[in-house]
């Protein structure tokens, strides 16, 4: 019998060689996860010592009293937590090296301590005991055998980060039947998927071992929470589709590893800890580390010593099938016309739209009145809650919209190619993502109205995914000589590997502290203002012109400002980077140099009206509150987006709803 880790499984997910090497003997494969962080080991830690401590609190939570306010509590178990990051940095210091990271890791605790006294609220108990009664497992070791397709037996072992009883405490003693099997993440929000389905495995696995029914859920810290809670059903679904068949495939590839196929993520291949080992196995296109993203566009010379552009990717057409959406939609259909049935109202479906994340269906009504379908689709709305079903209307269409159970990923190289004839016509040409209608949302920074991008989302709405896209179809066309980047990543882990794929394309290092990037921006205005110099003697009107009439080629620059808000928070270096704004945005179009910034906290102070006007491109990721959304978009709207990439993008042309691409 087969014996494969949950590690293992998520491995394959990603890239079934990481696995197949693992079983070669290279062991370091098999307790690597593609895609973890030191820091979230770190956490890992803090979360196993402050779970197995339970019963001996320190006594700023022995002294907790039953009823005790839920900011009282929290704040106590922040600081107990706290204390066990203070141990871990005494026993490893190069993380004091990282005070960013670490700022960041503080957060994520003080946020798990928020979380665990909601849960203590309930209890009846003084909170220490409650909290006992709430965290039932730590770091719980499971083993079960499961039978993938044809029967076979494969045996899996994992260990699940935790086991929650959030039902009601009485006496001290828990309700059963309302267990959580827990696992924290400080990923990327673009491993949601992936850590569903982990989450899921781990159910089946509770409840084949130990006999225990549990709903999976997410805890994902970046730093701040998002908690993500799968139905029972939704996550037997995901082992049954996705991961059964899976463990049929591991089987094969562990008898043997050279039948692994290469994992569709080609972009991870950079930060493969076993990348070496795999391009000796698989000699069968592995990209040089310094090839730009997807397999971007190389340049080599061609006739009278110009630059010849190879395409890497040619113009495709139309999306494919999309069975799962096609399904989804005949669902929605049929609950929507059989509810409006139910309150005397008929309708006849005019369109039917499956978007990535999005469900759309467009109706319009028999005899009766429109404003008799206004009436009762509130009703329709409560009816159908469970599915989270929407009533808009836009103009005279009215829509029931619904987000899909299976969101279809969108391909960044899939765009490159659908938009390939676009985006290799000039620099400063760029894809946001995938429209709700299956068309490629694309901008152009040449264009006066889209010259320099503001971009807002909450933590956890996609926003690092969103740039890494923007920034890998802004190069990928075209060669260091035509696009050059100044990248500001106060975080440390939006750009990550793409900054090494990129490296020649980047004017220098990547900036991690506000206050560096203001010598760069004057820079750049002195950059531009010697650009128009030259434009002058040149007796042309822009860099595109210049480019074309003079022997000298100058490169479009591109400034990506990650978490702006630092610049504008700082009254040391607000005025400045206001001031290097404004100069920039009202003149740099014409001289080829972009500013595209980007904040987590889009509110009247971060986004000041002198910003706003010299960012004449939107984009807005889920956010907060309706003002949010005002604050980027000047209408509401982006407070309803789904979250992962769902946006609103606003180029010039009215707003329209896009999925950003997994880059």
């Amino acid at each position: 019998m087969t014996t494969v880790s949950v590690t293992e499984v998520r491995n394959a997910l990603r890239c079934p060689r990481v696995f197949a090497l693992g079983r070669t003997g290279l062991r370091k494969t098999v307790a690597f996860p593609v895609g973890a962080s030191s820091l979230g080991a770190t956490f890992h830690r803090i979360a196993e010592l402050f779970s197995r401590s339970l019963d001996a609190p320190p006594e700023v939570v022995r002294g907790l009293p039953r009823g005790a306010p839920r900011e009282d509590v929290a704040a106590a178990l922040g600081r107990w937590l706290l204390d066990h990051l203070v141990d871990a940095l005494e026993e490893a210091p190069t993380l004091a090296s990282m005070p960013g990271e670490v700022d960041d890791l503080a957060e994520a605790l003080r946020e798990l301590a928020r979380y665990l006294a909601a849960g203590v609220e309930r209890g009846d108990v003084a909170p220490a005991e409650a909290l006992r009664s709430l965290v039932q497992h730590a770091e719980l070791t499971v083993d079960a055998v499961v039978d993938a397709p044809a029967g076979v037996p494969v045996r899996i072992t994992g260990r699940v980060d935790a086991v929650h009883n959030r039902a009601k405490a009485e006496g001290g003693r828990p309700r059963g039947g309302a267990l959580d099997v827990v696992e924290y993440k400080l990923t990327d929000e673009a491993n949601q998927a992936l850590d569903q389905a982990q989450v899921a495995l781990y159910r089946r696995l509770l409840r084949d071992a130990l006999d225990l029914e549990a709903e999976p859920v997410i805890l994902r810290f970046n730093p701040g929470l998002i908690a993500t809670r799968l139905s029972a059903s939704a996550s037997e679904a995901i082992v049954v589709r996705t991961i059964l068949p899976l463990l049929g495939r591991m089987v094969g590839w562990a008898e043997q590893p050279v039948t692994a196929p290469a994992t569709a993520r080609r972009d991870l291949c950079a930060a493969c800890p076993v990348r070496v080992d795999c391009a000796e196995t698989y000699r069968d296109r592995l990209e040089p580390r310094d090839q730009p993203p997807s397999g971007a566009t190389r340049p080599r010379p061609g006739r009278e010593g110009r630059l010849d552009l190879t395409p890497a990717v040619a113009d495709t057409g139309s999306v494919s099938a999309d069975l799962d959406g096609e399904t989804e939609l005949a669902e929605l259909e049929k609950l929507v016309v059989a509810e409006l049935r139910r309150m005397g109202v008929t309708v006849v479906v005019e369109s039917r739209t499956a978007g990535p994340a999005l469900l759309r269906i467009e109706v319009r009504v028999g005899r009766q009145r429109l404003t008799q379908l206004d009436r009762v689709a509130q009703d329709v709305e409560h009816r159908l809650a469970e599915r989270d079903v929407r009533f808009t209307r836009d103009g005279a269409k009215r829509l029931f919209e619904a987000p899909r159970r299976r969101p279809r990923p969108v391909d960044l190289a899939v765009l490159f190619g659908r938009t390939a004839s676009f985006l290799r016509g000039r620099p400063g040409r760029f894809v946001v993502g995938e429209a709700i209608d299956g068309r490629a949302v694309t901008g152009d920074l040449s264009d006066g109205s889209t010259s320099h991008l503001l971009i807002g989302g909450q933590t956890g709405s996609g926003k690092s995914v969103l740039l890494r896209g923007l920034v890998s179809s802004l190069c990928h066309f075209h060669p260091p000589q035509a696009v050059r980047f100044t990248l500001v990543d106060p975080k440390r882990v939006t750009f990550g590997p793409l900054a090494a794929a990129i490296a020649a394309h980047l004017e220098g290092p990547v900036f991690h502290d506000a206050e560096s990037i203001l010598p760069e921006l004057d820079g750049l205005v002195a950059d531009m203002n010697d650009r128009y110099e030259r434009f002058e003697r040149a007796n042309v009107e822009d860099i595109d012109s210049y480019n074309e009439a003079s022997r000298e080629h100058l490169a479009r620059r591109i400034v990506v400002v990650d978490e702006f808000q630092d610049l504008i928070a700082d009254k040391a270096t607000r005025e400045d980077f206001l001031g290097a704004v404004k100069r920039l945005g009202s003149k740099a179009r014409a001289a080829g140099i972009h500013l595209i910034c980007a904040t987590q906290r889009p509110d009247a102070r971060t986004v000041p009206g002198e910003l706003k006007a010299n960012l004449g491109g939107r984009i807005a990721l889920k956010v907060q509150a309706a003002v949010n959304s005002r604050i980027i978009l000047d209408e509401a709207g982006a407070e309803k987006l789904l979250g992962c990439g769902d946006l609103l993008v606003n180029l010039g042309h009215g707003v329209v709803r896009a999925q950003a691409p997994m880059a």
